[in-house]
């Protein structure tokens, strides 16, 4: 990224008044000139000897300090920031991420990206991928470097191992994608997972994964075939993903379901994201502030920035309610209709709300982001979102 243009977005987590000209000297800033910090907190830090935005990046966020005045919650989100602001000013930040997806030939690899840049028309046309199938790509408005490695056997034996610093080397993310309808070749892909490992370690990378259990279709994900194949793969790949420390999730997709293909993709992305983890801990003091049971941060292109929900049934619910109703405010803007800013369902008899709120657009293709909750009082929600939203757009910015 140009220094220039970093600035530009480090610049958004400072406070309007704030002159930044020297991108070294804003470390030394005092706390207080950040978005979200006041002047009596920054004088509660610094008689805890915390004057600047630099001494607040060497607290330890699992063991910060007891400040009378600053909850817990707050104090580690505002190191968690400073942390992230020395990062940047001391390193470049990679403008492409390289995003290798690897599994057997017929597994699946180049439909998933075709339905991830909206190709369906050229899926059922697609042949096996011949060796290396390097593009660059937008993933939700982000440059990705994707390397569709053909999954024969002639190219992993005669290719792929034979010069794996080629392929294998400087890898952010790997998707490692499974038919989970071809019992037959479940051997022959936990076997070439393991060699995929074993090179990693060689070359001493140790990239994140998720493993994509693709054709998971949705008739297919009902019966009693789908949970043995499921259950076998994970009994067979687990014990190479403690063997290796893999940092590594388990997505199942289909390509007959978009939303399975984006919520794939935005896991992925966060497992890169040096943001993701500050987005979710705002996420988190805004369904405490607002007593809600979850906030969520999703761009109407169906990539899910952040979450944080009390349990499993309400991250299902608000998940799946908004990406329906951002799917269908879409259409509406198909036929002419001007795009709603605010999005709600209310459930009366159950007595909550679900709201969803423009703020702000992001990258390029200036895409809309929502910011959803599930709350039981919505009028608080309305009260906060302005000062939640002014924390989350540089993080936005800096996603990736």
């Amino acid at each position: 990224m140009a220094l220039q243009e970093n600035l530009s977005k480090i610049r958004d987590f400072f406070k309007s008044n704030v002159s930044i000209n020297d991108i070294e000297a804003l470390l030394q800033f005092p706390p207080d000139t950040l978005v979200g910090i006041d002047q009596i907190s920054a004088e509660k830090l610094a008689q805890q000897e915390i004057n600047t935005i630099e001494d607040l990046a060497k607290i330890n966020e699992n063991n910060p300090p007891e400040i009378r005045g600053i909850p817990p919650i707050i104090l580690v989100k505002w190191i968690k920031i400073a942390k992230l602001l020395q990062k940047n000013v001391s390193e470049q930040v990679k403008l492409q991420k390289k995003l290798l997806m690897i599994g057997l030939d017929n597994s699946g690899k180049s439909s998933i990206l075709a339905v991830a840049q909206d190709k369906f028309s050229i899926v059922k046309d697609l042949l096996p991928t011949k060796g290396v199938k390097r593009e660059r790509l937008d993933f939700f408005g982000y440059p990705i470097i994707s390397w569709d490695l053909g999954g024969q056997i002639q190219y992993r034996e005669n290719y792929y191992f034979n010069k794996p610093e080629l392929f294998f080397t400087e890898v952010d993310l790997i998707l490692y994608v499974v038919d989970i309808q071809d019992e037959n070749r479940f051997e022959e892909s936990v076997n070439y997972f393991e060699e995929v490992n074993k090179i990693l370690k060689e070359l001493g990378e140790t990239p994140p994964m998720v493993i994509v259990l693709h054709k998971s279709d949705q008739d297919l994900r009902k019966t009693l075939r789908w949970q043995k194949n499921v259950a076998t793969v994970k009994k067979e790949f687990d014990p190479i993903i403690e063997k290796y420390e893999i940092d590594a999730d388990y997505i199942d997709t289909t390509i007959f379901q978009k939303e399975t293909i984006l919520q794939m993709f935005s896991i992925a992305l966060k497992k890169i994201s040096e943001t993701s983890e500050i987005i979710e801990h705002i996420l988190l003091d805004f369904s405490l502030s607002v007593q809600g049971r979850g906030a969520c941060l999703i761009s109407l292109d169906g990539l899910i920035f952040g979450s944080y929900t009390k349990d499993k049934v309400d991250e299902k619910l608000l998940h799946n309610t908004a990406l329906l109703l951002q799917t269908l405010t879409n259409f509406h803007k198909t036929i002419g209709l001007k795009q709603e800013h605010v999005l709600s369902l209310e459930f009366h008899r159950n007595g909550f709300t679900i709201r969803g709120e423009k703020l702000f657009e992001y990258s390029e293709l200036e895409i809309p982001v929502f910011l959803w909750t599930l709350s039981e009082q919505p009028e608080l929600v309305i009260e906060k979102i302005k000062y939640f939203r002014d924390q989350l757009l540089p993080l936005i910015n800096l996603f990736l």
